[in-house]
Parts: C-alpha cells; structure tokens; sequence
C-alpha cells in the first residue's frame, strides 16, 4: 500500500528488495487500483535492470539527499499498470521512456526500444536543476526536466546515451541548456 510517509520511515533500511517494491508500487495509479493491477516484471531482465537503476542511479542519489528527502513518483510500469495508466489518459510514452524496463509484448518485441529502467522522483526542498547536475556525474542513460520544482525522470542503460531533455509547457522536449550552478 503506497503512504505518503518519507521512504526512510517505510524501510528501515533501504535494501535492493526493498527498493524494487518500491519502484514497482509508488505510482498514483497503483495505489488506486492496487487490488487489481500485478505491478512486478514477468521478464526477470526487467529485475536485473530495476536492480541496476538502484545501484547506479537511486542509491547514490539517496546517498547525496537523504532518504527523508528522497520520494519515488513513478517507477516500473508493468503489463497490468499499463492498461490502467492508458484508460486515465496518463501522459506516457513506453516506447521510449524505460519505464516497462525489458518487458515483452504480444508480438514478442521489447515495449521500449532502449533498454533498460527508469524512475520519477523528487527531493523535496531541492531544486531539480542542482539534482540534475548531480545526476550528471551518475551513468544515466536519459533524465528529462520538467521544471525546478517538479520531479526528475532519469533512466539506466547498458548503452549509455547520455541526454537531458527539457520539457515545455506543451510536453514537447527539447535538449536541456540549462547549467545550472550550485
């Protein structure tokens, strides 16, 4: 059952296990459907991956902001949340944002084209221009920018690419220019 309560006082540690229950049950949407909707990867290359996310990418973050700051929005996007997400007209695009990792559709091809996993998250009290530049240092694979105050999209891949996209008010992206300074 998803809480509002800071990730630091759901877990008492923050463990691999832990973290992948986490990224597959922190959406709004899972928290509405919960009872209907299988959150977890049938593809146990989507495991490994969400495990990767977790060591390159959320751990350090959590390291550098704090647990009490740190709070997953959207993680893992399994089979059964994507059918809720698209009857709420959710504003994803999985052919290309990572978050349904290595998972496999009817026709037998990857639902994402770049392999590998992705989250939202925000640190509260933070702007996410100074995390960005953080993440920056990280083998991130893609994070896109919504505003200063709204949470990060970063992704992981075996095949890093590397790229920021800033999005406008329209959700159209374009390459990020902003070098923010802390």
């Amino acid at each position: 059952m998803f809480s509002d309560r800071p990730l630091s006082d759901r877990l008492p540690f923050i463990s691999s296990k832990n973290m992948i229950q986490e990224l597959c049950t922190c959406s709004n949407t899972y928290a509405k459907y919960s009872s209907l909707i299988n959150p977890y990867p049938e593809n146990s290359e989507s495991l490994g991956s969400l495990e990767t996310l977790n060591q390159l990418i959320i751990t350090p973050v959590i390291n550098k902001f704090g647990a009490e700051n740190f709070k997953l929005t959207y993680g893992f996007c399994s089979k059964n949340l994507l059918k809720f997400l698209n009857r709420e007209k959710s504003r994803i695009c999985v052919k290309v944002d990572q978050h349904m990792s290595y998972e496999i559709n009817s026709r037998g091809n990857y639902y994402c084209k770049h392999l590998g996993a992705a989250c939202d998250f925000v640190i509260t009290g933070i702007d996410s221009r100074k995390v960005i530049s953080y993440l920056k240092t990280l083998n991130f694979d893609s994070i896109y920018y919504y505003g200063a105050d709204r949470p990060i999209h970063v992704s992981w891949s075996a095949k890093s690419r590397r790229k920021i996209w800033e999005f406008t008010a329209q959700n159209t992206p374009k390459p990020y220019s902003n070098y923010y300074c802390v």
